[in-house]
């Protein structure tokens, strides 16, 4: 078999994360850590490690080999984040890998700590501080310890996703006898989140050359926008609805709104037309 295949089946089998718990279980026994749907990653407190790139980096070896090349790959995670003082990082530096990101309310249900604000009746708009191959969320203590507002964060965080973002592939494709849509996809973790990004969301609405358009984040890593006259608008939110119920990294079936005036959801008569009730 060749090693692309076993490093695949290995990742989505969940043999690579279940290396992972075992050796947690030995090594770091006071950590507490998630098992999400998906098995390509695990949460830890308030982090999320995507596993990735550490299939890859362990396809072909063996022994205490592996097992070391795991231990470094989990072990910033596992271990708290500090400064060389011992101290939490500073707002300041920090701040520089702060992201907008949106999770589903339930997010809020694991981790009561989690700094947060409600932005829908299905999502969480939240603050992952960005690492190679994971995100920590921003929780209660690490913001109380900064001393800044939440506004000041968001703020932050917007903009540094919308200069990430810069090279953001949109394509656009017809729908029908009318109407068009529009597709971002990337596995950078903030695709959904760049919904939240007016540069990005301009940059769709104009691809797609309307006043308005029609928005929806199934998954954490694909958008989706169509015209509100597209001739496909039912089978588009259909079709949104159905990777939101695959998966993987699951957000929302919801359906919104975005112009120049802003972000908002459908409402029940716009819904009625996209085939919902």
């Amino acid at each position: 078999m060749a090693a692309g295949r076993v490093r695949a089946d290995d990742l989505r089998s969940g043999a690579l994360r279940d290396e992972i718990v075992a050796i947690l279980r030995s090594d770091f026994p006071g950590v507490a850590f998630t098992l999400d749907p998906d098995p390509r990653q695990i949460t830890l407190g308030n982090k999320t490690l995507f596993l990735d790139n550490l299939n890859a980096m362990v396809a072909d070896l063996t022994g205490t080999r592996r097992r070391a090349v795991i231990l470094d790959f989990v072990r910033p995670v596992a271990s708290p984040t500090t400064t060389k003082g011992g101290t939490r990082e500073g707002f300041l530096l920090a701040s520089k890998r702060l992201r907008i990101q949106l999770v589903p309310n339930e997010y809020r249900e694991q981790a009561p700590d989690l700094t947060c604000r409600s932005f829908s009746e299905r999502l969480l708009v939240a603050y992952a501080l960005d690492e190679a191959n994971r995100y920590q969320l921003v929780n209660r203590p690490i913001f109380d310890a900064w001393g800044v507002d939440q506004s000041t964060i968001e703020r932050i965080a917007i903009e540094n996703l919308a200069q990430a973002s810069g090279g953001a592939e949109i394509h656009i494709s017809e729908t029908g006898v009318r109407g068009k849509y529009a597709t971002h996809a990337d596995e950078s973790s903030y695709a959904g989140a760049r919904l939240l990004v007016p540069m990005v969301m301009d940059q769709i609405r104009e691809g797609l050359g309307t006043p308005s358009i029609v928005v929806t984040v199934p998954t954490r890593d694909i958008l989706i926008a169509w015209t509100p006259d597209s001739a496909e608008k039912v089978s588009l939110a259909r079709t949104a609805a159905d990777f939101m119920q695959r998966g993987p990294y699951s957000r929302s079936r919801e359906l919104f709104s975005y112009s120049a005036t802003g972000l908002r959801p459908l409402t029940p008569f716009e819904l009625s037309q996209h085939g919902r009730s």
